[in-house]
């Protein structure tokens, strides 16, 4: 499963289900502090910073982050955090 969250507070929402699926994580640069990342590394799951700065509210924003990780990552489900 892929997690693909724009903000602090989604990361917030969905940290232990990212967690528990062992998940890949695409987020946005900021989202993670350095803890979380270092919780996240450990438990050896694999994260990926977003190159540009996706804001969630935007409709066609989310959607261009979607088939750039749909082209960069193993087919598979993709939670996406969507305001």
């Amino acid at each position: 499963m892929i997690y693909l969250i724009f903000t602090p507070e989604g990361f917030e929402e969905a940290k232990s289900l990212v967690l528990e699926d062992k998940a890949t994580l695409w987020v946005n640069d900021g989202v993670l502090s350095n803890e979380d990342l270092a919780k996240l590394t450990t438990a050896g799951l694999t994260v990926h910073t977003l190159t540009d700065k996706i804001d969630p509210s935007d409709e066609k924003s989310v959607l261009s982050a979607l088939k750039h990780v749909e082209q960069n990552s193993a087919k598979t489900e993709i939670f996406v955090e969507y305001l």
